[in-house]
């Protein structure tokens, strides 16, 4: 067993660190090179791909693979998946509908802590996980119990990859509404710490709390798909590749 204060420590590091890294890094080379969305979101879609396939296979795939039994476990996993996608497809589309946000200077970040949060869920189940894998390993440290070096590596490298899909959400929509640069960095700052919060949650409960992470994988798999809407729209914007806000409103209501 690993302390608590231990535990919870590493993997909030290990989590925040490379989310703020990936999207400070883009922000940076968005506003240096100036490089049109259409081509950061091209870059994201295949990020979701791998992303969305990933995060199935930890909702071992809404139970369909084990054949259609229709129990608890198995509904539960359909629900949720499409609780997921329902939930923030309708929330954006009504906020991004809402008059007095239409030109508004938070209408880029409501949306993006919105889609943060959309892939952020799942970030619960990988807590649970961690949490539980904490309190009930025999290693004598954190690193030793996730399988070494290389285990250590591969979540921080997944978790630098997943904060990249979420902050080109944001900037396709800092242009659209032509925000400023400090204004995107501070902005930044709060997308964050959205798509960050829920790993942290999820550490906490599993800790103590044995829970199935598999039903916050599903719902996080299905909220995948409401901000791929997000993602893919830029890519059939206007010549210069930019999307417009007319084209926000089509894509998330």
């Amino acid at each position: 067993m690993i302390e608590f204060s231990e535990s919870f420590l590493e993997f909030v590091l290990a989590t925040c660190v490379p989310i703020y890294v990936g999207m400070f890094s883009m922000i940076a080379l968005s506003n240096f090179t100036h490089i049109k969305t259409r081509y950061l979101s091209a870059f994201a879609v295949g990020l979701l791909f791998w992303f969305f396939f990933d995060t199935m296979n930890d909702a071992v795939q809404l139970g369909v693979n084990e054949g259609y039994a229709f129990d608890f476990r198995q509904t539960g996993l359909v629900v949720l998946f499409i609780t997921g996608f329902l939930l923030f497809t309708l929330l954006g589309g009504r906020r991004s509908k809402t008059e007095s946000m239409a030109k508004s200077s938070m209408l880029p970040l409501l949306l993006s802590v919105l889609a943060a949060i959309g892939m952020g869920i799942h970030g619960v189940g990988e807590g649970l996980e961690f949490g539980g894998l904490a309190a009930g390993t025999q290693a004598s440290s954190v690193l030793a119990a996730i399988g070494g070096v290389g285990g250590g590596f591969a979540y921080v490298l997944h978790k630098l990859l997943e904060s990249t899909i979420v902050i080109i959400v944001f900037i396709a929509l800092a242009r659209a509404n032509g925000l400023s640069f400090r204004t995107e960095l501070w902005q930044t700052v709060i997308v964050a710490l959205a798509f960050g919060i829920p790993s942290a949650v999820g550490e906490v409960v599993g800790y103590y709390v044995p829970i199935d992470s598999s039903y916050f994988f599903a719902m996080g798999a299905g909220a995948a798909l409401s901000v791929a809407l997000q993602v893919i729209m830029p890519i059939f914007g206007e010549k210069n590749g930019e999307v417009t806000y007319s084209q926000w409103i089509r894509a998330v209501q």
